[in-house]
């Protein structure tokens, strides 16, 4: 028998390789934070995992079938954002946001941040860090870090996200922010900025957004309200918020980059 290949006929050395680029993939991005001092770790840590995050996310899933229901979920999700965003646009003959779709390729957290995901578009896409990700039933979170292939997403439920927020209604509804609870599926927390504010189980709470869209483009829906915490805060009200995109299952997802961006 001929020695110095493997089973399947690679080289070892060539495995060995392998190990070593995951190795330091993982080592970037462990080491790496969301402070704006480390933010060079973060895309060094996307270019370098990006390729071999693709290929196995690629073998996964193989399949014509698979490949026209993710790209029909893709669709799903920028005529969404679209149509989201289009009553927030004061001025609808100028040119308005274009969405990037993308996949989730990777479920995986960073040092300081509980609930990540890597998506498969990057800076050669428009993708840059603070850009909108949401899917067709809502907001995912937004962009910390981009290589030129992939970037990495902190979900709104992660223990570090403020999302600001507003009561979903026909007249401009009240504000406050949404954070994390620190699970990719937990709840989400609401805090309004009037302590009495009238808020009931049920209502519908979307994106506060601003006129540029970053980081969070206007009219997205966040979640539903499930309770109402006693008003016992003169300053603010709180509720908690089941989030309208299931956190803990997410495929096809869409980038909002804001007009003017550079393609």
């Amino acid at each position: 028998m001929r020695r110095g290949r493997g089973a399947l006929g690679r080289k070892p050395g060539r495995g060995r390789l392998v190990v070593g680029v995951l190795v330091l993939a993982a080592a970037l991005l462990i080491a790496a934070d969301r402070e704006a001092a480390l933010q060079p770790l973060l895309t060094a840590g996307a270019a370098v995992a990006g390729p071999v995050e693709r290929a196995v996310s690629g073998l996964a899933a193989g399949g014509s079938d698979t490949r026209r229901i993710r790209a029909l979920e893709q669709e799903n999700a920028r005529l969404r954002a679209e149509l989201w965003t289009r009553p927030h646009r004061p001025d609808l003959t100028a040119p308005g946001p274009r969405f990037v779709a993308a996949q989730v390729i990777a479920y995986g957290g960073r040092q300081g941040l509980s609930a990540t995901v890597t998506i498969d578009a990057g800076t050669t896409s428009g993708v840059r860090p603070d850009l909108t990700v949401l899917n067709g039933d809502g907001l995912v979170g937004r962009v910390v870090a981009a290589g030129p292939g992939t970037a990495t997403v902190l979900l709104a439920s992660d223990a570090t996200s403020v999302v600001g927020a507003r009561l979903h209604s026909e007249k401009p509804g009240e504000v406050g922010t949404v954070t994390g609870g620190g699970k990719p599926g937990g709840l989400l927390r609401l805090n309004l900025l009037d302590a009495e504010a009238p808020v009931s189980v049920g209502q519908k709470v979307v994106t506060f957004g601003s006129r540029r869209m970053v980081p969070f483009a206007p009219g997205v829906p966040i979640g539903t309200i499930v309770s109402v915490s006693p008003a016992t805060d003169p300053l603010t009200r709180t509720a908690l918020v089941r989030p309208a995109a299931r956190l803990t299952a997410l495929d096809a997802v869409a980038v909002v980059i804001p007009p003017g961006s550079a393609p």
